[in-house]
Parts: structure tokens; sequence; C-alpha cells
């Protein structure tokens, strides 16, 4: 097989994960953990079983890997994967950067609604999930101490900074979540009062 086969069949295989995935994340979100199926995903899909089973071993196993994903999203902010820290290693205006890092942090929130909700309930009761969703919360605390760094700080303990900080930002998010705000430029509540006051709490709390 050449290299040039080799190379399209590995670009296939990664879309027919994804459009699982993609199948995936809406059913859940439709029908929430509990109720959805593997029939449902593969309906949703448009695929056969045969083809799912190749990626995935059943549904737990398709929402370990969405977590795995949301744990990355968060981390780089969603923006086709260009972490937004490194605005601040670039000279840019702090209160900008942190704005634009905050509203990055509120999209992949509200792109990932349905999986963080599923996450939190199967922490509460799968010993083994509750490992994997402490290490995707643990990426927005990271995330967080990164910017604190670079935001040169004096007189701070960043690991505990980082963890009040993301607190705010993650209960904030999930108050979003629940009133069905949209974080579009479009949405002038969200735009005019939620970002702009969690973005100067953050900026005060770091300056």
């Amino acid at each position: 097989m050449s290299a040039t086969s080799v190379e399209l069949k590995t670009r296939k295989a990664k879309l027919t994960r994804d459009r699982i995935l993609s199948a995936a994340k809406n059913v859940f979100s439709d029908k929430g953990f509990h109720h959805a199926t593997v029939h449902d995903i593969v309906k949703r899909a448009e695929l056969g079983y045969g083809t799912f089973y190749l990626y995935f071993n059943d549904k737990k196993d398709v929402f370990y890997a969405l977590v795995a994903q949301v744990e990355a999203d968060l981390y780089t902010a969603a923006n086709g994967g260009i972490d937004l820290n490194q605005d601040y290693g670039r000279g840019r205006e702090a209160y900008r950067a942190l704005r634009k890092d905050l509203k990055a942090v509120f999209e992949s929130f509200m792109d990932n609604a349905a999986v963080i909700k599923f996450s939190r309930e199967l922490a509460e009761t799968d010993a083994d999930f509750k490992r994997d969703y402490s290490a995707m919360r643990s990426r927005l605390v990271e995330r967080t101490r990164q910017i604190l760094i670079k935001s040169r700080v004096q007189g701070v303990n960043f690991e505990v900074a980082a963890v009040a900080i993301a607190g705010m930002i993650e209960s904030v998010a999930t108050a979003v979540l629940e009133h069905n705000l949209d974080v579009s430029e479009e949405d002038q509540w969200f735009t005019e009062h939620v970002l702009p006051t969690i973005t100067k709490l953050y900026f005060k709390a770091v300056s």
C-alpha cells in the first residue's frame, strides 16, 4: 500500500470516528446518557453496527472519548485547536486577551453542555469515571494557572488562585447553560453583562 493510500485510509478512519462522536454527542444531548443506545448512535451517524464496533466497544467507550475531546477543547479554548494563552506571550493587551480567552471557554462549555452535564452525573456513581471527570476539570484549572503565570502577578499562589478562579468560571458557565443564554456576539445580555463582569473580576484578581 502506497504512502498516499495509507494517508487516505487514515484520514477516512478519522472522519468516520469523528462522525460517530458527533452523532453520539447529539444523541446524548437528546436522550441522556442512560437512555441512549448504540442503535441510536449508529442510526444518527447513518453507519452500520460493524463500523461502530471498529472504533468503540460500547456507548460508554464513546462517551469516554467525548470527555477526552471536551478536555482538550477546554484547554485550547476550542478555536480550531489554537491555544489562546499564546496571545499573552505575543504582547496582546492583557484585558482584551483575557476577554477573548474567557469567551472561548464559555463557548466550549456551551458546545459541550450535554457531555459536561452527564459527566457530573456519572462521576457521582462511577469511581473510574470520576477520575476522568476530575482530569477534564483539571484542564480548566491548568489553563487558568498558565494565564496567571503569564500575567506576572506577584504574591499569589498560582495553584490556589487557579482553583478559585476556575471554580468561578465554571459556576457562571453552568448558570449560563441553565438559562440557555447564547454566548455569541448577538446575545446582548452575555456580551454586555456576563462576559465583561467575569473578565473584570478575573482581571482585578490577577492585576
